[in-house]
């Protein structure tokens, strides 16, 4: 049982979401709270500020559904080291900012939610670093009002 934990997020995501890309006049538009807390994550994750996501974004445990694996991250110490890699990969090819574009989908279930974000990287010469429009899907949950990232599925690379 606790084998299939891991994939719960990913089930409620296969069943809520639609696969489409949104059009423009099914624009998904998530409370401003949800907003607000991916721009603070977006700010953070633009400063290379692993510390502060490990500790205050992210929840333990921490499912990443990457393209050629699934990494379940247990410890704060454990997401405190694949942020410092990726961080370390990230500086090695010029990454410099993240800016997001739209929110593809949006679903509540109770104190989940599940946001599919779009959105371009910048290299530091504010050139477009990869794909433009990239994509990744986040599983929230809500304790104690606030909000915490419990699993991502990056539809990139993440560190590319």
């Amino acid at each position: 049982m606790k084998k299939l934990i891991p994939l719960l997020p990913l089930l409620i995501l296969m069943v809520g979401c639609k696969n489409e890309v949104s059009k423009t006049h099914d624009q998904v538009s998530p409370p401003k709270e949800v907003v607000a807390f991916f721009e603070t994550y977006n700010k953070l994750w633009s400063e290379g500020n692993f510390e502060y996501i490990a500790s205050d974004i992210y929840d333990l445990p921490m499912t990443l559904y990457l393209q050629d694996t699934v990494r379940y991250l247990k410890s704060s110490d454990e997401v405190k080291n694949f942020l410092a890699n990726t961080f370390i990969n990230l500086e090695a090819n010029h990454y410099g900012f993240s800016k997001i574009n739209k929110w593809e989908n949006y679903r509540e279930d109770g104190n989940y939610i599940i946001v599919e974000m779009n959105f371009t990287r910048f290299l530091k010469d504010s050139t477009i670093m990869g794909n433009q429009f990239r994509k990744a899907t986040y599983i929230l949950n809500k304790k104690n009002k606030e909000f915490r990232i419990t699993a991502m599925i990056p539809h990139t690379v993440i560190d590319k």
